[in-house]
């Protein structure tokens, strides 16, 4: 309580994952999971935040339809993220699950 009797305001953290995207809307591939292994296609841009040595900042890494390997999965803080192999850009980037999707969805190599 404050000195008026009045209680101090808290701010409540609320948080869902899935819901944690722009518009509250649910991602495209929250549920799927990619294993080691699996031949991947890029969606979107990747660009060098920094982090990536030997190339400049903003500088891209992996374009859209660009396709690579996961190498490996990990959760981290409730998201999951993989290490993706990219030989043709001769790169490894870590991605999202809906920066991506699966080589054998796209091709209906599963039927």
């Amino acid at each position: 309580m404050t000195g008026r009797g009045r209680t101090k305001s808290r701010a409540r953290i609320v948080s869902d994952v899935c819901l944690r995207k722009a518009g509250g809307r649910p991602e495209a591939h929250a549920g799927r999971q990619f294993r080691a292994g699996e031949w991947v296609r890029s969606v979107t841009l990747i660009k060098n935040d920094g982090m990536y040595p030997h190339k400049d900042i903003g500088e891209p890494l992996v374009y859209p339809g660009d396709t690579g390997t996961v190498q490996q999965s990990w959760r981290f803080l409730g998201d999951v993220y993989y290490t993706v192999e990219f030989v043709a850009h001769a790169v490894f980037v870590i991605m999202r699950g809906r920066e991506m999707e699966s080589v054998a969805e796209r091709l209906d190599l599963t039927a």
